[in-house]
C-alpha cells in the first residue's frame, strides 16, 4: 500500500527507521524539511506492508521522484504508482523499473578514510559564480539546470541549512566548486562537483571536495556521492571514497 502523508514530522520519523536505505533516506529527509508537505510542487508517500509497517518512502519534487526503497518494498506496486503519477524522472537504489524510456546507472560511494589533499584557500562563492563554473563543465553526461531553477533551489536550501557550497579561486577566478545536495543530522550527499576546464589538473577539484568531506565528517556525518558509471573513478578513490551500492535513474 502506498499512503500519502501531509505530516512532515511523521514522514521523517518513518524514513529514519528504514534500514539499509542510505543515502536515499538522507535525500528524502532533507527534502521534506526544506520543502514541507503542503507546498504545491512536493508530495510525500509511505510504502506500507499488509501490517502497516513502513517498507519505503517516495517523494515528488515537480515531476522528479526520489525513492527510498528496501528489499521489502512492493516494487511492482511502486512501479505502477510512478507511471500513474506521471513521473518524468526517478532516482532510486539498485531496483529495476519498467515503462521508462531511458535508464542511467552508477555507483554509490561513501567517504571511508581520511586522505591528504591539496591545500587551497576555500571560499563561499556566490550562486551565480558557482553556476558559471557548472555551465563551463556542461557536456553529454552533465546538463546544468536552467539558471532560474538553480538559483531558487540553491538559495532556498542554503538559507535552510540543507545544503552548503564551497569553492576555491585560482588566478583571481573561481576555479572549482563542490556542494551538498542533501543533508540531515546523520549524513550528507555531495553533488555538483565541478572544476573549470581552464584549471583542471591543478588540485582545485580535489581541494574543494576534500574540504567538504572533512567538514562533514567532523560533524559525525556519513558522506556519500552518486558517481556515474565509468566516470571519475580515480578522482574519488584518491579522496578515500569506496563503493557501497548502486543507483539507477529513469526518465520519460
Amino acid at each position: 500500500m502506498i499512503r500519502y502523508t501531509d505530516n512532515g514530522a511523521a514522514f521523517v520519523h518513518s524514513v529514519k527507521e528504514l534500514k539499509g536505505a542510505a543515502p536515499f533516506d538522507c535525500r528524502l529527509i532533507s527534502l521534506c524539511r526544506t520543502f514541507p508537505p503542503g507546498l504545491p510542487f512536493v508530495d510525500y508517500w509511505l510504502i506500507l506492508d499488509k501490517n502497516d509497517a513502513c517498507t519505503g518512502a517516495i517523494a515528488r519534487n515537480g515531476t522528479a521522484f526520489i525513492l527510498c526503497l528496501t528489499a521489502e518494498s512492493a516494487l511492482p506496486e511502486v512501479n505502477a504508482f510512478l507511471l500513474m503519477a506521471g513521473a518524468k524522472e526517478v532516482l532510486c537504489g539498485d531496483f529495476p523499473l519498467s515503462g521508462f524510456q531511458t535508464e542511467r546507472a552508477g555507483v554509490i560511494l561513501q567517504a571511508a578514510k581520511a586522505v591528504a589533499y591539496p591545500q587551497k584557500p576555500i571560499t563561499e562563492p556566490s550562486i551565480r559564480d558557482a553556476y558559471a563554473v557548472l555551465t563551463a563543465c556542461a557536456g553529454p553526461h552533465f546538463v546544468p539546470p536552467a539558471w532560474e531553477d538553480f538559483f531558487v533551489d540553491v538559495n532556498h536550501k542554503l538559507r535552510h541549512g540543507a545544503m552548503r557550497l564551497v569553492g576555491t579561486e585560482q588566478e583571481g577566478a573561481l576555479a572549482a566548486v563542490a556542494m551538498t545536495v542533501a543533508e540531515d543530522e546523520f549524513a550528507a550527499v555531495i553533488g555538483a562537483v565541478a572544476c573549470h576546464p581552464a584549471f583542471r589538473r591543478t588540485g582545485c577539484g580535489s581541494a574543494v571536495t576534500a574540504h567538504l568531506v572533512h567538514a562533514l565528517s567532523a560533524e559525525g556525518k556519513q558522506v556519500f556521492v552518486h558517481r556515474a558509471a565509468h566516470e571519475n573513478a580515480a578522482f574519488y578513490a584518491a579522496l578515500g571514497f569506496e563503493p557501497v551500492g548502486r543507483w539507477r535513474e529513469y526518465a520519460n
